[in-house]
């Protein structure tokens, strides 16, 4: 009996063997590579808003109710950190209220947005109805998350 046996030589077998591996491994490699990227580069703007974070730093200097006219406020601020901050009109970041919690976001901003740049101060005027003897809370955020509460009596 001669049977002949039937299959795929070594050398063919080694062959598709090591290319499989080839392809297998370059599939990983570039998903690895691609999900490093992807991370790597969230982490930088992680560090980057953090250490802007940091850097903010400002304060309300003054209050004026009923300034310029009637019905409205005007906030002063000064920058005495390394990055301008800017706020924005109903953009979550100046609150006034009569509680140390403020909530309500004032309305009828005369610009904005406002930027205090670093060693300047700058004011921000918007309509709110106040009670004159009534302590007001004013609560600001910056750009980068920094909060300031100041209070005072209209």
């Amino acid at each position: 009996m001669n049977e002949r046996r039937k299959g795929v030589s070594p050398v063919v077998a080694t062959v598709m063997i090591i290319t499989i591996t080839l392809v297998v491994g370059f599939a990983v490699f570039s998903f690895v590579n691609s999900e490093a990227a992807v991370a790597s580069g969230a982490m930088g703007e992680s560090t980057a808003t953090y250490v802007n974070y940091l850097r903010e730093r400002f304060v309300i200097t003054n209050v004026a109710f009923d300034y310029p006219t009637d019905g409205q406020v005007t906030v002063w601020f000064y920058n005495n950190g390394a990055v301008n901050t800017k706020f924005k009109a109903n953009n979550g970041q100046i609150f006034i209220g009569i509680t140390p919690t403020p909530t309500d976001q004032p309305t009828g901003w005369t610009s904005s947005p406002v930027t205090v740049e670093v060693r300047k101060s700058n004011s921000i005027t918007f309509y709110y109805p106040t009670t004159s003897g009534t302590t007001y809370y004013i609560k600001a955020v910056g750009e980068f998350g920094n909060v300031v509460l100041y209070y005072q009596k209209a």
